[in-house]
């Protein structure tokens, strides 16, 4: 099943290059989970840095956030419906590594699960690929905590959102 991602209004850096597609993972690219979240990816002209026609590092960690956002929408935990309830994801930490370049046109894949969940954070792991050779381009891995938007601190993530994120391992 395909869907398109449609444009959020409120951030014209987000537009509708993302669609939530079920991408089979070519094995050789080592993801752990026969499930992971997936999405295609047209890399647009607007991706492309200023200095050299290629994706920048920044567009990458951007891409990285909206995976991450479009996941929670999909499991039903969306930014609208956290804020409703005080609270949001925070990055702490991402770790990226640029593994090859991506230019204009270029068919991705993308593909996100959570390889650890403790009582407050969570690990997150991204791929992206070029879908044509199976050639990965970008992986990541980024800590997010779990925030009480009133308090500004850490809470404990709620057993049903536990679920949803289905992680490999709890801690």
């Amino acid at each position: 099943m395909n869907t398109p991602v449609e444009s959020d209004t409120t951030s014209p850096a987000l537009d509708s290059e993302f669609v939530i597609e079920q991408i089979e993972v070519p094995s050789a690219l080592g993801v752990p989970t026969p499930a992971p979240f997936t999405l295609a990816l047209q890399v647009s002209v607007r991706s492309l840095g200023s200095t050299i026609a290629h994706v920048s590092n920044v567009e990458y960690v951007r891409w990285i956030d909206r995976i991450a956002e479009l996941h929670g929408t999909q499991i039903g935990s969306s930014r609208a419906q956290l804020l409703a309830q005080d609270r949001l994801w925070f990055v702490s930490r991402h770790e990226v590594d640029y593994l090859g370049e991506s230019f204009a046109r270029d068919q991705l894949a993308c593909a996100t699960w959570i390889s650890r969940a403790g009582r407050t954070t969570i690990q997150r792991e991204t791929l992206i690929w070029r879908r044509q050779c199976a050639s990965p381009i970008c992986r990541a891995s980024s800590r997010w905590v779990y925030i009480d938007l009133t308090a500004r601190k850490p809470t404990r993530i709620p057993q049903s959102e536990l679920e949803s994120l289905q992680p490999l391992v709890r801690r």
